[in-house]
């Protein structure tokens, strides 16, 4: 073990320490004396930042400053002491090998230290000095439970940066990924020469807005800071092949002005880092545009309202980042400081940072009806209408949805529409994929309902019967897609019914009786092998999924875009999976709770911002309170339901009025999956058997790394062909989601039945079961791929 005498200072000693070279004798204990500090914190205005262009096809300019010339930059101060300083040291492979079994509570700068480490050529080191008052620490465990450590936002947004006390809580990291622990120091390991200064860097960034508006007839009304991470995490972990950093997967979250902060015209926060990359094609201002922005890039909405029609709205997005307009990083212990100036003459039509908002109603223009459905697909900015009388099943969209009609007959009909939760491009990043409302109570630029006679449906003029009108729906252009909900509503403004949109660009034909590979967008796949009847070809994702894949996807992003959503047993109503990239056995969460779960999905409101809190209920209802609330995951377990037998409409012949599943499909039986098996098929009774292709183990280490990553590759046809199944996890009771990233269970339609699949065990074999034998829960939520109705 190595014993390092460590000599802290402020600001990092110029001098070099003159040692002689000696390798490191592995595990050995050697004195060591080091220098260690503070790293004064950078002004991004010093990144050779160029000034501000203004063309005559521009709406507004901004440039970074120097502090000394932003209004209300205010100089940060440094902590006077180290608090509760940490160091532990890990191998090549994030072992922990040496370190503090504790902290060390306050340190004073220019004193020395004494730790035992082991000797090394090639390790890690992580340094934190956690600030005044802060109780985490890396604790013992490897580097990965290191990297999972965060410091929560409102720790540090309180923070004033000009209070001595206040910054004394700041945290400041390093974290030295090769270094040589050798004699009398600690090196570089491509250069015994090189001594390594220990300069700790201050945790977060600070962001300084300072902006002036100018256009007649419109009206700053709104600043948003999108795409900011929610937490700082303290040991950065970045992308081994982009190196950007945090995790598309990880929290997200909107920053919004208040009124008098807007009226302010500055504003100065603290902010987690944001690192991901450059593109050279943003070549000017101009061209930092969404197209060209790394996903996830952090910006800044500036969105003014006409002072006449608040409807009409401009959109200004500025986003972060370096001084190079090509540059979309915000870094640790930075400072930017921007100023920009909104200053036109005229509408900004040819100015692509800025978004013309002139909404009109679904219903204009919007002749395109389609079959009535639980769920309607439909692509990016696209359009439907549709009856919600109707319901479309075996082809025929005549039939009367009956239980609908019941309800509405009681309730005084349907009297108006609106739209009730929708998600974001990226999990908690990007555009909201139905868009956003016109105001609270006005939603119908996404969704309006009229008679076929053009007159407006409200209480007193509501609609009541098959035929009388339709519901018209339009989501928001330019997105990746994603999932929302909308319901009709009584008199009462009590949820009538509700459907499902399913925003993506996925369209397979539910006619045609084959699997079609190309173009993957229209790609299904017929289940064949394993003495299975011939049947219909089944979807190559499960519904709600933005991809499906024949391939192993490579990155934790595009996993997660093969999710989907779920559903409790008899349900049309979907729930949001789960969304990371990290294999999580239980997520408890708080319904109460602002602060969203780590590892789920999240629902946002209407008005593309709000977080709308995953909702909870212990107890079993009915169907008609189930579908007052859609959002609303009801629990007494078993069941979910009051009337057990109610949870069985999906064993119908037919497609049921509560499939979820969109036109032309339906929820399969458990002998659709049977091809997926090898062995004799054990019909109804509980089976455990192994996956095809993967009866013995020298098959199994095919799909080793698929299990790693969170998903198999299965086989479904004598031709070898795969498909993709990504381990989901299941929401179990009310506030619980279990086996994120290492089970996936999709629904069938008979009572208790659940296909299983298991992750990989420790002898490399994979085991699958349908169960039937009641034991998986009603009130539980799984995951659902539809198959073909009909030829």
């Amino acid at each position: 073990m190595t014993l390092l005498s460590l000599v802290l200072i402020s600001t990092g000693c110029e001098e070099q320490i003159d040692t002689p070279a000696v390798n490191p004798s592995e595990g050995k204990t050697v004195e060591v004396t080091l220098n260690i500090g503070l790293a004064d914190e950078t002004d991004g205005y010093t990144l050779s930042a160029p000034s501000g262009t203004k063309s005559s096809v521009t709406a507004f300019y901004y440039t970074l400053q120097p502090r000394v010339s932003t209004k209300g930059v205010v100089s940060s101060l440094k902590p006077d002491k180290l608090y509760n300083l940490e160091i532990q040291q890990y191998d090549r492979s994030g072992n922990r090998i040496g370190g503090m079994s504790g902290v060390v509570a306050e340190q004073e700068i220019g004193s020395s230290l004494n730790l035992d480490l082991k000797a090394s050529s090639d390790c890690q080191l992580v340094i934190v000095a956690w600030g005044s008052g802060n109780s985490t620490t890396l604790g013992t465990g490897d580097l990965a439970s290191a990297q999972a450590k965060s410091v929560d936002a409102s720790v540090i947004s309180k923070l004033i940066p000009s209070t001595q006390t206040d910054m004394n809580k700041m945290p400041y990291v390093l974290h030295l990924e090769h270094v040589c622990v050798d004699s009398n120091t600690i090196k570089s390991i491509d250069g015994e020469d090189k001594d390594i200064r220990l300069l700790l860097r201050r945790l977060a960034t600070r962001l300084t807005l300072d902006w002036t508006y100018s256009y007649s007839g419109y009206q700053l009304k709104q600043i948003l800071l999108q795409s900011i991470p929610l937490n700082y995490k303290v040991v950065a972990t970045p992308d081994k092949d982009d190196k950007t950093y945090p995790s598309l997967l990880d929290q997200f979250t909107t920053i919004q002005l208040t009124t008098t902060q807007i009226n302010a015209r500055t504003y100065s926060c603290w902010i987690p880092a944001n690192v991901r990359g450059s593109n050279p094609a943003a070549t000017s201002q101009r061209y930092r545009i969404k197209s060209n922005a790394p996903t996830g890039s952090s910006y800044v909405d500036f969105i003014a309202a006409n002072t006449s029609e608040s409807k009409k709205k401009l959109s200004y997005r500025v986003y972060l980042g370096g001084s190079e307009s090509s540059d979309f990083n915000l870094y640790d212990n930075m400072d930017y400081n921007y100023k920009v100036t909104i200053d036109h003459k005229d509408l900004p039509v040819n100015d692509r940072r800025v978004t013309i908002i002139n909404p009109i109603a679904a219903s204009e223009s919007n002749s395109n009806l389609v079959p009535t459905s639980n769920c309607f697909m439909v692509a990016p900015g696209g359009a439907f209408c549709f009856d919600p009388f109707a319901y479309s099943r075996n082809g025929t969209n005549a039939n009367t949805n009956s239980t609908l009609k019941g309800w509405s007959d009681s309730e005084g009909g349907i009297a108006s529409v609106k739209l009730v939760w929708q998600t974001k491009e990226y999990g908690d990043i990007g555009e909201p994929v139905m868009g956003v409302v016109n105001t609270n109570d006005d939603h119908s630029n996404i969704v309006h309902i009229l008679k076929n006679d053009g007159s407006a449906v409200s209480a007193a003029n509501p609609l009541t019967d098959i035929g009388q009108g339709r519901v018209y729906c339009r989501v928001a252009p330019n997105t990746e897609g994603g999932n929302g909900l909308i319901a009709a509503y009584n008199k009462n403004g009590d949820i009538l019914w509700s459907w499902h949109i399913w925003v993506t660009d996925y369209a397979p034909d539910h006619l045609s009786d084959e699997t079609v590979l190309e173009p993957a967008n229209k790609r299904k796949q017929k289940y064949i092998g394993n003495g299975a009847a011939d049947q219909l070809p089944m979807m190559d994702r499960n519904i709600g999924a933005l991809a499906g894949y024949v391939e192993l996807p490579k990155k934790p992003l595009e996993m997660s875009r093969a999710n989907g959503v779920q559903y409790q047993r008899g349900r049309k109503d979907p729930f949001l999976s789960s969304y990371t990239q990290k294999a999580i056995s239980s997520v408890d969460f708080d319904p109460n709770s602002d602060t969203p779960p780590e590892g789920l999905q999240n629902m946002y409101g209407p008005d593309g911002l709000t977080y709308i809190k995953r909702q909870a209920d212990g107890t079993a209802v009915d169907y008609r309170m189930a579908y007052k609330n859609p959002y609303n995951k009801y629990s007494s377990r078993p069941h979910w339901n009051s009337n057990k037998s109610n949870s069985t409409t999906w064993n119908s012949s037919t497609k049921d009025f509560n499939d979820p599943c969109p036109d032309g499909w339906r929820v399969p039986v458990q002998k659709n999956f049977q091809a997926l098996f090898n062995g004799t098929w054990l019909g109804r009774q509980t089976s455990l058997l192994l996956l095809r292709n993967m009866n013995t183990k020298e098959a199994n280490n095919n799909f080793i790394e698929a299990g790693l990553n969170n998903g198999l590759m299965l086989t479904y046809d004598d031709a070898g062909n795969k498909s993709y199944f990504r381990y989901t996890g299941y929401a179990s009771n009310s506030t619980m989601f279990l086996y994120i990233g290492s089970r996936l269970n999709c629904m069938v339609c008979e009572y208790g039945s659940t296909l299983v699949v298991n992750s990989i065990n420790s002898d490399n074999i994979l085991f699958c079961n349908v169960n039937t034998d009641g034991t998986w829960n009603e009130c539980d939520a799984h995951s659902i791929r539809c198959i073909q109705e009909r030829k």
